[in-house]
């Protein structure tokens, strides 16, 4: 299992993203959307700024019933190093 030490990367319409990046990127826009599917809202300012509720938010879907939400979760944690 890998060690999660770091928060996501903050990004901005400026940025130039490297392949890495953007997977990244699209990954926590999924991850977004599907919590929304399920009537829960992700704060994404809080996501990369508190490695506590970074970790909550993928234990959650990690732990969803709803395979779309757990893979994706596994793919978020994969793709970056989170708390």
């Amino acid at each position: 299992m890998n060690t999660h030490s770091q928060t996501p990367t903050n990004y901005t319409a400026e940025d130039r993203l490297n392949d890495f990046d953007r997977d990244q990127l699209l990954a926590e826009v999924d991850l977004k959307w599907l919590f929304a599917g399920q009537g829960h809202w992700i704060d994404a300012a809080q996501l990369h700024v508190d490695p506590l509720y970074a970790s909550q938010i993928l234990k959650t879907a990690m732990d969803s019933p709803v395979e779309p939400l757990h893979t994706c979760a596994m793919a978020v944690r994969g793709l970056r190093t989170y708390p």
